[in-house]
């Protein structure tokens, strides 16, 4: 092969690749960002945003996130039972890092620590427990206290 050919291949290979990542990135699950109201530093969130519907199938989120104007990150709530909600700041307390949801806990993509769905510290590095936030339910909605 000459010069020429393996520029050309290496070009194509390199295009091809960078294709293919943003594909794969784009495939990768995302979580929900649910719809709410913001009102007199409350936030709130209809029940049925924890409800997702496929194919026929109604599914339950363990979790929704929201984002509001008065934090720089997402706060997550989750539902613990029919009635019983956490509302946490995705706000590391190592460095500030932004934690991601996975399923029943939150971790830091920046240093690994880990927090539970109650926004307790399960790994270190972290050493204090998330911002928590007051919630209250009635029948249709969740009532987050900022």
């Amino acid at each position: 092969m000459d010069r020429k050919d393996f520029i050309k291949s290496v070009g194509y290979t390199c295009i091809g690749g960078s294709a293919i990542v943003a594909l794969l990135q784009s495939c990768a699950g995302t979580n929900y960002f649910a719809q709410n109201i913001l009102s007199e530093n409350q936030i709130a969130v209809k029940k049925t945003e924890f409800v997702e519907v496929k194919k026929d199938k109604t599914l339950q989120r363990k979790y929704v996130l929201v984002k509001t104007t008065v934090f720089d990150f997402p706060i997550c709530i989750y539902k613990l039972s029919e009635q019983n909600y956490t509302a946490l700041l995705l706000k590391c307390t190592h460095k500030g890092c932004e934690l991601k949801p996975h399923g029943d806990y939150l971790s830091c993509p920046c240093h690994g620590s880990e927090f539970s769905n109650t926004g307790v510290v399960l790994n270190p590095p972290a050493e204090e427990n998330l911002k928590v936030f007051q919630v209250k339910t009635d029948q249709a909605n969740i009532y987050v206290q900022l």
